[in-house]
């Protein structure tokens, strides 16, 4: 993909509009490339100017404690804009981003982003609807690991990636880093799948993970 393909897809992705007058503003203050598998893109507590759009591929966002444990955050997949963070609270990137495989990237200069927001009041609300998503998302993540068993994490997790059109679900990353997000250990993640599995709620091959009933029964 060209980057012209690239940026139209951010626009109509983010900004619900292909219009040429905004591909041509984007055009301006977007760069695009491709970064392969386990590049760091920004760290923790890192001053930076760049707000992400990802076209393909994942990202891991994680946090690390001072012994060097990773809390994984949220895994970034294609359609997503991330570190948008630094268009409100200052200019310093909050997680380390790392790719997970291959991945295909629009760039763009805060500062200037925030002038195309600034002017128009449509941008502004469909900023407004990204940041209101994931709040809602870490919202439910904190709930469901505060108060819910591994069980329960993994059956909301998938129910929520399930698509209604769709009973087959992909996951993103390898199932130990998933285990990662959903606070629990590889060896514990694979038993709940298992069981879920022996239980006849799902069939799993490989990475992908085929509903045959409804995980809430």
């Amino acid at each position: 993909m060209n980057k012209q393909e690239a940026i139209k897809q951010f626009a109509n992705g983010f900004f619900g509009s292909g219009e040429p007058e905004l591909i041509n503003v984007l055009d301006k203050v977007c760069k695009h490339r491709r970064v392969g598998k386990k590049q760091i893109l920004f760290m923790e507590g890192e001053e930076g100017s760049t707000v992400y759009f990802l076209v393909s591929g994942s990202i891991k966002l994680y946090r690390t404690n001072d012994e060097g444990r990773e809390a994984i955050v949220h895994f970034v997949r294609g359609g997503e804009i991330f570190a948008e963070i630094l268009l409100q609270l200052g200019l310093k990137y909050p997680v380390t981003s790392m790719t997970l495989e291959e991945c295909e990237l629009v760039e763009i200069d805060a500062k200037k982003l925030e002038e195309i927001i600034i002017s128009d009041p449509k941008v502004s609300m469909k900023l407004i609807g990204a940041l209101s998503k994931r709040i809602k998302y870490f919202v439910n993540l904190i709930e469901s690991l505060t108060i819910n068993d591994v069980r329960a994490r993994l059956v909301n997790w998938l129910s929520a990636q399930k698509k209604v059109e769709s009973k087959v679900i992909t996951l993103p990353v390898p199932k130990g880093e998933l285990a990662l997000l959903l606070g629990t250990t590889a060896e514990t993640f694979s038993r709940v799948l298992k069981k879920l599995s022996e239980e006849g709620y799902i069939e799993v091959q490989g990475r992908e993970i085929k509903v045959l009933k409804d995980l809430t029964e």
